[in-house]
């Protein structure tokens, strides 16, 4: 007997034996037949306690519309995604500093796709020779920034690592490559970028690498329309999100081009207020401190 037939059997039986009841009853006569398993006496006993359990359990299935090859296969998939260790999604940024645009990029990530996590990518320095506030500082302003949502995180990996990895590797998809995949080889990557980056990112050094290795999501950014199908993102199991979808302009070095002078008003609706706050206290948006 295949369990659709199986599941078929149950609902018979109980529209013969048994009037409706309400789904939260029927949950709280499951958790008392399962619970009664632990103190089964004989195999006798375990039969009739599992038979029981088992014969509500597709009952509940039947009254849901659920098959129970889907949901057992749906809790296979999720331990065997489980044993891989966490899905990762990374975003690149120099934080110079962190944004508002930052947080939802990270935030709609969330909302969007299966990732468990999202982390900030910081670098030590910038690949092209960006001027960049000093790492420490941009670290400590994404800690302070993401410390309200548990699933969105700073890695400091590469800052951390830079003596080590600089000499060897500037390019991210080779810092990711030899570097920071093998030092989470239990955890699973995904790469997130703006349309904007998107547009270009097929002229990156090791860009193919990427898109063979990791899933890429690529947010919508005002202004910057990408054709995924005609690039090297096309695989389905890259994605573009752009229609409902959350997105923002804002920028690190508009932040610092309206913050010169330390007025309030003219950043509060691009930085979060512990930002904010940080860039005061350490005079961080002088002209002299990018190096």
């Amino acid at each position: 007997m295949d369990t659709k037939d199986l599941q078929s059997l149950v609902r018979r039986s109980h529209d013969v034996h048994f009037a409706n009841t309400e789904l939260r009853e029927r949950l709280r006569d499951l958790a008392q037949q399962v619970s009664e398993l632990s103190h089964h006496r004989d195999r006798a006993h375990l039969v009739d306690q599992a038979g029981d359990a088992a014969w509500s359990l597709l009952q509940l299935l039947n009254e849901q519309g659920l098959s129970l090859d889907s949901v057992v296969e749906h809790t296979i998939k999720k331990l065997d995604q489980r044993s891989q260790g966490r899905r990762i999604a990374l975003v690149g940024t120099s934080a110079n500093p962190i944004t508002n645009a930052h947080l939802t990029i990270g935030l709609e990530i969330l909302a969007l796709t299966d990732v468990d996590e999202v982390w900030y990518l910081l670098p030590g320095q910038h690949p092209w020779g960006k001027k960049l506030m000093p790492a420490e500082h941009r670290l400590e302003m994404v800690r302070r920034a993401v410390a309200k949502y548990p699933k969105l995180k700073v890695c400091d990996f590469e800052i951390a690592h830079g003596e080590t990895i600089y000499p060897k590797a500037q390019e991210t998809a080779f810092i990711l490559r030899d570097f920071l995949l093998p030092a989470f080889a239990n955890h699973r990557f995904a790469w997130v970028m703006g349309s904007d980056v998107a547009q270009s990112f097929h002229e990156w050094g090791g860009a193919q690498w990427m898109v063979d290795n990791l899933d890429i999501y690529v947010i919508h950014r005002l202004g910057y329309d990408f054709d995924k199908a005609s690039s090297i993102l096309a695989e389905d199991r890259h994605k573009y999100f752009k229609d409902n979808v959350v997105t923002s302009n804002i920028s690190s070095s508009l932040v610092r081009e309206r913050g010169r002078t330390y007025e309030r008003e003219k950043l509060v609706a691009l930085v979060p207020e512990v930002v904010w706050d940080y860039l005061v206290e350490h005079k961080l948006l002088d002209p002299d401190v990018l190096r």
